[in-house]
């Protein structure tokens, strides 16, 4: 696949709306959004969930920040561009309202509050199982292992 400048907007649009295309690195940014959906496909996995639903109000106010935040940028400039589906005064659609940093910041830690979580059993705590970790119940195990051992002080 060529890396003309006419083929960015489809790498762009491969990532979703509201990615990180246009700031900093490409590639680190698809590498923190790959984090990301580790950390989910690890919670759905581990903890017995069915479904994962962004919620409503979440959408509405994340929108309604990144259309406050565009109006500060560069995007949002009196030119046609691909940001803003071809349109002079297009809504910036493509590209995430702050910077890389910002954008690394979100997605570090799962923001639960912003989903509607749906489990597979009525007990959303049924995942814990018998209240004992694997580890706990090989015989090897240190189960006092996160006591401190005193620092010996020579003289």
């Amino acid at each position: 696949m060529s890396l003309a400048t006419a083929d960015f907007p489809n790498y762009f649009m491969m990532m979703g709306p509201n990615c990180l295309g246009g700031h900093g690195s490409l590639v680190e940014s698809l590498n923190w959004t790959g984090d990301y959906f580790v950390k989910w496909i690890r919670k759905i996995a581990t903890e017995d969930i069915k479904s994962v639903v962004p919620r409503r109000s979440a959408i509405d106010a994340f929108m309604e920040y990144s259309d406050r935040i565009h109006k500060t940028l560069i995007w949002t400039g009196g030119c046609k561009s691909w940001y803003k589906r071809n349109r002079v005064d297009g809504r910036v659609t493509a590209l995430f309202g702050g910077s890389a940093h910002l954008f690394l910041r979100l997605i570090s830690d799962i923001r639960g509050e912003d989903f509607e979580i749906e489990y597979n059993s009525c007990n959303e705590f049924k995942f814990m199982g018998n209240g004992f970790t694997e580890y706990e119940m090989e015989e090897d195990s240190d189960l006092a292992w996160y006591v401190e051992v005193a620092e010996t002080i020579k003289s």
